[in-house]
Order: C-alpha cells, then sequence, then structure tokens
C-alpha cells in the first residue's frame, strides 16, 4: 500500500513542480518582452502611436488633434464608446514629401474564450498627410476611426 501511496505522491509532487516551471516560465517571457520602439512625434509613425495611445484612453480631444478636420471628426460608431485593449504593432511605413502611409498589425483575441481565444491579427493602414509641416491622419482603419458629419452621411 505505501509504493501506491508514493507512487502518487511522486507524480503530484511533479505535476506541481511542472505547473510552477511554467508560471515562472511565463511570468519572465513577459517580464522580459521588449518594450514597443517610441517614435518621435514630428514622424508619421509618431502620430499613429500616439494617435493610438490617446484612443485607448478614450481621449477624442487629442485624439482629434492628430487629424486632419480634427474638430469636426467624432467618433464614427454612434453606440457607446466601449474600447478592448489595443494589442496593435506598427510594421512599416512609406513617406513620401506630403503624404505617407503606415501599415499595423490589429491582433485581437475572442473574448469569449479568453485567455486560451482564438488569436488573429490583420493588416490596416493609416494614410497621413504633410500640412504646414505637420503630420495629420487622412484615413484611419475603423476599429479606431474618427469621422466627419460628411463621412457618416449627415
Amino acid at each position: 500500500m505505501t509504493s501506491k501511496f508514493s507512487a502518487a505522491r511522486v507524480v503530484l509532487l511533479a505535476l506541481a513542480a511542472a505547473i510552477v516551471a511554467l508560471v515562472i516560465a511565463a511570468l519572465l517571457v513577459v517580464s522580459l518582452r521588449s518594450a514597443p520602439q517610441v517614435h518621435g512625434e514630428n514622424t508619421p509613425e509618431g502620430v499613429v502611436q500616439r494617435y493610438l495611445m490617446a484612443f485607448e484612453a478614450e481621449d477624442l480631444p487629442a485624439m482629434q488633434g492628430y487629424t486632419v478636420e480634427g474638430q469636426s471628426r467624432t467618433l464614427c460608431s454612434p453606440e457607446p464608446y466601449a474600447p478592448q485593449p489595443l494589442d496593435v504593432q506598427l510594421l512599416r511605413s512609406s513617406v513620401e514629401e506630403s503624404s505617407a502611409t503606415v501599415r499595423t498589425r490589429f491582433n485581437t483575441r475572442d473574448a469569449q474564450f479568453l485567455p486560451l481565444g482564438n488569436l488573429s491579427s490583420y493588416e490596416e493602414a493609416f494614410e497621413l498627410r504633410k500640412i504646414d509641416g505637420a503630420w495629420l491622419i487622412d484615413r484611419m482603419p475603423w476599429q479606431v476611426g474618427l469621422c466627419t458629419a460628411e463621412e457618416m452621411g449627415y
């Protein structure tokens, strides 16, 4: 009887040790992950980055300040504003003299199955124009968009 008890005890201890090791490994991966590069505020990438931070902070005036026709823009969706945490990566950009495109990757997770939900990602683009020496967003992905009354059909 004691040998069966000992074997079960060893298996349980090994299982507990494996779980602790996985938790420690996960914490290390998260803590050692490099922070995203902060781009200059006078660059197309920096404008997109700051716009996304303002979106996540629900700071509509700041968001408007980064867009063409800023004060005339409002949230595109008439639904109550309830943002999901953003996971957006800046991928690449192409910059001309007075226009730029910043390609991004939106990573989403099916909230129904968190934390092990389906992770999907898709690329979207921000289009910017240089106006009076400042980069401003002219078109942005609908997920984080502001629209003019004309764009909303009013």
